[in-house]
């Protein structure tokens, strides 16, 4: 018999999945489980297996294509006869296993029954990877500069335009010739040249042609990209914002991190600034709670949350992604920055499962690695406030009458004025400032 099968539900709210590529091809046999497909969603990307053993009768839904969730994406040919609904088990089956690899990893097979070749375990973006398999380069030979050993689009061009011939010939069973050096406008899809013997000489590529004046590049807008548009044009149009700065003298927290710091680091855990924000907020928001909630309209209530749950604006290759440090409020210092650190590196490899995405009750964005003064982020909807950390940097400073030099910060904290006044941020800000200014007060707070 043949089946239709649906593109599963993967996890809740996900409404529709872009079809990043097909693993296998028409008339493929296929056992159960094996993957299909790789599908990208806001959420995750995951690989689909075959709820069935059979054959690829008829692919659908070509690559690049975004489709809503429950819509038929591939027919699966069984014996028997005539074309019907995939059984109701048949999907369940294909639905848990889809749920189960988005709540594994959001980039690491987990429905696979068997390998799927050397390139399935190494890191790179959905693009990546297609732009590799349009030039015949198997991913193993390209030098990862990325976080984790990760390959990033430009080690795969900066690999092709180096060195096209060895890229062509390394692996002559499956490889194919790039025709010309690739550059970082979108690459258009060549017809497939012929394979090219393993003894055979490879002719250099002609030099890297100049881009036409003027010429637009255009980047599809979904996934990540767009849920997080989406979501920050709801924030900005919902929720009146209204940002407060303060600056903060952070020589002596300067001083008890670095301190604290080798500490840190004999248990493997990299300490930055960011646990001792975390723990100065939390002693903030137990003193003014309304920061920590959110607003349910429907039911004209204000909803203060009885747990500090911290998200972390991350900055990935496939987008801005939030993973939420959970019960900060009661837990240490180190074991803050060690689940952040832990957190934020699955965020950034494309691991982070869903659970570790959602769920935060105020988010802290850091763009202190990178300069600024200060900046009046957008709020996390439907949180109702975002703290904003900024570079520290050595300033003139008054302390005690005289002008010294001190290590000097500014946070700010963007809020929904529906649900927090103005003297309430400034009250929140100072007690922090306070603590921050005087760390060993962090002590008193728990």
């Amino acid at each position: 018999m043949t089946i239709e099968f649906k593109l599963p539900d993967i996890g809740e709210g996900v409404a529709e999945g872009e079809i990043v590529r097909w693993i296998v091809n028409e008339g493929d046999a296929v056992r159960e489980d094996q993957p299909m497909v790789e599908v990208m969603t806001d959420k995750a990307t995951v690989e689909i297996g075959s709820p069935v053993t059979g054959r690829i009768a008829k692919i659908l839904v070509q690559a690049g294509q975004v489709v809503p969730v429950h819509s038929v994406i591939v027919h699966l040919e069984k014996a028997g006869a005539a074309t019907s609904p995939a059984p109701a088990s048949v999907q369940q089956h294909a639905a848990a296993h889809a749920a189960a690899a988005a709540t594994a990893s959001a980039a690491v097979p987990a429905v696979a029954a068997v390998a799927v070749g050397s390139d399935a375990k190494i890191l790179a973006a959905p693009a990546t990877r297609k732009l590799a398999r349009e030039s015949g380069v198997p991913l193993a030979q390209v030098p990862a500069t990325g976080p984790h050993g990760r390959i990033t689009r430009d080690d795969l061009v900066n690999y092709l335009n180096r060195a096209p011939a060895a890229a062509a010939t390394a692996a002559p069973s499956t490889a194919r010739a790039p025709s010309a050096p690739v550059h970082a406008a979108p690459v258009q899809a060549a017809p497939t040249p012929a394979p090219i013997a393993a003894a055979a000489p490879v002719k250099a590529a002609a030099p890297r042609p100049a881009l036409p004046s003027g010429a637009e590049e255009r980047i599809p807008y979904r996934g990540i990209r767009k849920a997080t548009g989406d979501q920050m044009v709801r924030s900005a149009y919902t929720a009146p914002h209204f940002t407060y700065v303060e600056e903060i003298d952070m020589t002596a927290l300067y001083a008890l991190r670095k301190e604290a710091a080798g500490i840190a680091e004999a248990d493997g855990v990299k300490l930055t600034f960011l646990p001792f924000i975390i723990k100065a907020l939390c002693a903030g928001l137990r003193r003014f709670p309304s920061v920590n909630a959110t607003l349910d309209e429907k039911a004209g209530e204000i909803v203060v949350k009885p747990d500090i749950h911290v998200g972390i604006a991350t900055d990935t290759e496939r987008g801005l992604m939030v993973p939420v440090v959970r019960n900060c409020a009661v837990r240490s210092l180190l074991d803050i920055a060690a689940d952040m650190q832990q957190l934020t590196a699955r965020a950034r490899a494309g691991q982070a499962t869903r659970e570790e995405l959602t769920g935060s009750t105020i988010t802290i964005t850091s763009a202190g690695s990178i300069g600024g003064l200060f900046a009046t982020p957008i709020i996390n909807y439907p949180e109702v406030a975002i703290l904003g950390v900024y570079q520290i940097k050595e300033k003139p400073v008054v302390r005690n009458g005289a002008i010294v030099i001190g290590r000097v910060g500014y946070l700010s904290i963007t809020l929904d004025h529906r649900v927090v006044d103005g003297g309430t941020a400034a009250h929140l800000m100072n007690h922090m400032k306070k603590l921050l200014e005087n760390p060993g007060l962090l002590a008193l707070e728990g």
